[in-house]
């Protein structure tokens, strides 16, 4: 399914193409590096610490799928915490990835999340964040989108 319609993100910021497989809490997401990707450094890779966005993304994805199940909209969420994340390789314009996620845990909107972007079967990241997926009726405040 396009990613496009499981996240709140929109081109340029939309860097998840497709949610290629689900099952309840774990999914698999696949993104392409365009020529045309906002934060491809002048060699043409990416820098390293977008790979967490990947992940915070293709979570996106996941949950919006589920989401989509239950007859719910799609909800904007925010990338609150990095941890744990380690950056073993590098990709670049033209790169196919598959970002597998699993979200560990839930509770009241937050969401601790593993992921982990590959390459070609290689890892090139892999670490846990924390996602804020504010509930109905909650303020956002001046909290920026991730």
């Amino acid at each position: 399914m396009a990613a496009e319609m499981l996240v709140p993100h929109r081109p340029p910021l939309c860097l998840v193409s497709r949610l290629l497989e689900f099952s309840g809490q774990t999914g698999v997401v696949e993104s392409v590096i365009g020529p045309d990707n906002i934060f491809l450094e002048e060699d043409g890779s990416l820098p390293s610490l977008i790979l967490a966005e990947l992940i915070a993304q293709a979570s996106a994805a996941v949950k919006g799928y589920d989401d989509l199940r239950q007859g719910k909209g799609i909800k904007k969420g925010f990338l609150v915490d990095i941890r744990e994340i380690r950056f073993t390789g590098r990709c670049f314009k033209g790169d196919l990835l598959h970002i597998k996620v699993e979200i560990i845990r839930t509770i009241s909107g937050f969401s601790v999340i593993h992921g982990e972007v590959e390459k070609n079967g290689d890892v090139l990241s892999a670490g846990t964040l924390k996602l804020w997926v504010p509930e109905d009726g909650e303020r956002q405040g001046a909290t920026r989108e991730a």
